[in-house]
């Protein structure tokens, strides 16, 4: 009896199009963009600062784009 099975929703990332469970991606909170962990989080480290300690889920070209103190309130590009 199978205890972890693969989620039965997929979605396609924005940016790659690859296929995955939205549980291990997400939604960029500054641009709305569906994205793999891999483009959302960037890293293990910040996956984890999203997961244990509440950060907002923004995207690594968001990151990027925003000054650090607009990336935490939210802020458009």
């Amino acid at each position: 009896m199978p205890f972890f099975r693969e989620g039965m929703f997929k979605a396609d990332c924005d940016v790659c199009g690859v296929r995955f469970d939205p549980v291990q991606g997400g939604v960029c909170t500054v641009c709305k963009r569906i994205l793999c962990r891999t483009h959302l989080h960037g890293s293990l480290a910040r996956r984890l600062k999203v997961t244990l300690f509440g950060a907002p889920a923004v995207c690594i070209y968001c990151r990027v784009a925003a000054p650090r103190d607009a990336v935490g309130q939210g802020a458009a590009r």
